[in-house]
């Protein structure tokens, strides 16, 4: 046979909880319980450590932003190289720094090398001195061959705003144009170009009286 409810106390109000009747008269009911009020305090350690973290970071950055944008330090000057010493000339000599290889050389004791196609000779033509004399231009020219075999002719070319050219003049008995040398030769003398002193291109002719080679000498 089911449990019929209790009867309800017709004083009280629809609507207002009824009282337990397993409750003594004159006892409090007490309210229902829930598991959560059991439950253990949640736990906040997780967040203060994340907070931490994110401190760290932040000041790590802020550290690296500072370094990258220091000002770099001034480097060091570049100590200039020092300059050749120029090799000494003979007393009474005129030179000049040499200039690139391949052009004409001024100056006293140049040399250069020089290929003849039209005798089919090569050597080396060289001004060992020169002086400017009341005459004009007196020459001390060496001439080595190495292959073949030429006749030697020279002419001079003024630089200035004439640009004429002169012949060589008897200069004494080395005179040195119009000789013949041979491969494993080397013949030294003189040349005399009567001019006016200034700067010159002395040139180094073959046996047909083209020019084979050339250095120039300061007026």
């Amino acid at each position: 046979m089911s449990q019929q409810p209790p009867p309800r106390d017709p004083r009280t109000p629809f609507g207002a909880p009824t009282r337990d009747p397993r409750t003594p008269f004159g006892q409090q009911s007490l309210p229902p319980t829930k598991a959560e009020q059991f439950a253990p305090p949640p736990n906040r350690k997780p967040l203060w450590i994340t907070l931490a973290a994110l401190a760290v970071v932040a000041l790590v950055i802020w550290g690296a932003i500072r370094v990258g944008g220091s000002e770099p330090e001034p480097e060091a000057a570049a100590t200039p190289a020092a300059s050749p010493s120029q090799e000494p000339t003979w007393p009474g000599d005129q030179a000049t720094a040499p200039q690139a290889t391949g052009t004409p050389q001024t100056g006293a004791r140049t040399s250069v090398p020089f290929t003849n196609p039209g005798d089919d000779a090569a050597g080396t033509f060289s001004i060992v001195r020169h002086r400017w004399t009341d005459q004009g231009l007196l020459l001390t020219i060496k001439v080595e061959l190495d292959s073949g075999s030429q006749r030697l002719g020279f002419f001079a070319l003024d630089n200035g705003p004439t640009a004429r050219q002169f012949d060589p003049s008897p200069s004494g008995e080395d005179y040195l144009d119009g000789r013949r040398i041979s491969a494993g030769e080397t013949l030294t003398g003189t040349i005399l170009f009567e001019k006016p002193q200034g700067d010159t291109t002395v040139f180094l002719a073959g046996s047909t009286g083209r020019q084979v080679a050339a250095l120039t000498v300061e007026g």
